[in-house]
Order: C-alpha cells, then sequence, then structure tokens
C-alpha cells in the first residue's frame, strides 16, 4: 500500500472508530404524571407511519419544519387545541407553549411532548389518543406546535 494510500486508510479507521453508534435501543414512553411506562400502540386500523416509525427510534419528530405536515398539523391544533391554547400558542386554560416555561419540562422534548398528547396529564389535558388522533396526526400537531415558537 502506498503511503497516500495508508494514511487514507488510517483516516477512514479513525472516523469508524469515533463515528457516534446509531441507536439501538427503541424510545421508552412515560406517563407524565407518575413516569410510568406508557404503552403506545396503534389505533384500531391505524397504520404506524415511516414518521412514527422513525420517531419510536430516534425521539426526534421527522415531520419538523416539513410544510405538508406543518399545515395539516395547524388545522388538527385549530380542532383540538385552540380552545385551551389559544391560536398562537400562549396558552389560556392549557399552559403556553410557546414561552419556554413548561409545566412538565419533559415537554421541552419531542418524547415529552409526544408522551403528554398521546397519553394526557392533569386537568382537562386529556390523552388524544383516546380522543381518536393517531400517533402520525399527533407528530404533525406537535411539529405545528414547534413552529409557533419561531413566528
Amino acid at each position: 500500500m502506498r503511503a497516500g494510500g495508508a494514511a487514507l486508510f488510517g483516516l477512514w479507521a479513525a472516523c469508524v472508530v469515533a463515528a457516534p453508534e446509531a441507536r439501538s435501543d427503541p424510545v421508552v414512553f412515560r406517563h407524565v404524571l407518575d413516569n410510568s411506562p406508557l404503552e403506545v400502540k396503534p389505533r384500531p386500523n391505524e397504520v404506524e407511519t415511516e414518521a412514527v416509525k422513525r420517531f419510536k427510534e430516534t425521539g426526534q419528530n421527522p415531520y419538523a419544519g416539513e410544510e405538508a405536515a406543518l399545515a395539516e398539523g395547524k388545522k388538527l391544533y385549530q380542532t383540538n387545541c385552540q380552545a385551551c391554547h389559544l391560536p398562537d400558542g400562549s396558552g389560556r386554560i392549557g399552559p403556553s407553549l410557546i414561552d419556554g416555561s413548561w409545566k412538565y419540562e419533559r415537554v421541552a422534548t419531542d418524547v415529552g411532548m409526544f408522551e403528554i398528547i398521546y397519553g394526557g396529564a392533569s386537568g382537562a389535558m386529556q390523552s388524544f389518543s383516546r380522543r381518536g388522533m393517531t400517533q402520525d396526526q399527533i407528530l404533525k400537531v406537535m411539529a405545528y406546535v414547534r413552529s409557533l415558537k419561531k413566528s
């Protein structure tokens, strides 16, 4: 092997060793009120989308910043969320979703926000999975809510 080839091989080997490993364990979801395990499963006749599968693997919302998802998320938010959180997310009955001051700190993460919307919390914040919202729709609402902070 020539000297240049050896140097390139060494650089490649260093990158492979130093590269972060992909997440091997799926995300563990928990109830916000008592931290007990939260079973997240498809509703009857719900098909898990690729976005939902990716979210469960990475804990990151794949719809963040995606225009079509934001548009659908906005419609879902207007129907299901704005009565308590107001159209701009500043809060009324429910807390503000835009000021960065969270009732439950975990909502600052995508996993935490999903847990609260999917499983519910205290007061009027009931489980939206029980209200008929799919996991994919929850991810789209989350993407829209996160976009409100930038508005």
